[in-house]
């Protein structure tokens, strides 16, 4: 997979976990077009990121347990020296 699908797939699930929009991990699944699996993988790796995606089973959704939340940015180095 490239950098800009991976970013791209880590920015789309930041955005449905941050409005509480996932629905339950088959749903997730289908919005990402996801196996369950990678679903999964992909989850773990946002959390090995320091981020706390939890998931809710009342509301059927993951949402974040804090205020973090993936930030991905592009900078000039020359522009920050």
């Amino acid at each position: 997979m490239s950098l800009a699908k991976y970013i791209a797939r880590l920015q789309r699930m930041d955005y449905l976990i941050a409005m509480k929009a996932t629905g339950p991990p088959e749903e997730f699944a289908y919005k990402m077009n996801l196996s369950r699996s990678m679903l999964f993988e992909t989850l773990q790796e946002m959390k090995g990121m320091g981020v706390d995606i939890r998931y809710s089973t009342m509301r059927e959704t993951y949402y974040y347990g804090d205020a973090r939340r993936i930030v991905i940015k592009v900078e000039n180095a020359a522009e920050n020296q």
